[in-house]
């Protein structure tokens, strides 16, 4: 593969990065669902959810506890071989629970890749957390208490 083709490929799945945390952040749950693949897995740390109409019902259910969420993606990097592809990207969220609790998220995303109907999606997508709670940074660093990573 070209040195042109690999930084296509690599703007490529940051537009898919991007578009993930848009939807996030717009809550905006069909455009989130269509960065996945059928298949795909999505492992937050607490049990993978397989296939998308399962990652899209985790995903309403997560959403439905906060008011607001802004997620932003941060710094990543993919590399390709043929039609699939693997990448970390880490990532930052700001929310405010339904309560009214305002939290804040870092993280990173060990992220696989494949094209589906013409496009790249999310086959699998694992979250490492590297902190949760208050915007002060008084919270638990490492995984939250219940997530295996």
């Amino acid at each position: 593969m070209s040195l042109l083709d690999e930084r296509s490929r690599i703007e490529d799945i940051r537009a898919l990065v991007h578009t993930y945390a848009d939807a996030v952040t717009c809550q905006d749950t069909d455009a989130w669902s269509m960065t996945w693949a059928q298949n795909g897995v999505w492992d937050i740390g607490r049990g993978a959810q397989v296939g998308r109409e399962a990652i899209t019902d985790a995903f309403d259910k997560a959403m439905a506890l906060f008011d607001s969420v802004v997620q932003l993606a941060g710094n990543g990097e993919a590399s390709f071989d043929n039609n699939q592809g693997r990448g970390r990207w880490y990532m930052t969220e700001y929310a405010r629970t339904a309560a009214g609790r305002g939290l804040f998220y870092v993280g990173h995303y060990d992220d696989e890749y494949a094209i589906e109907d013409g496009r790249w999606c999310f086959t699998r997508r694992v979250l490492t957390w590297h902190y949760q709670g208050p915007p002060d940074l008084s919270g638990t660093f490492g995984p939250p208490a219940g997530y295996e990573r």
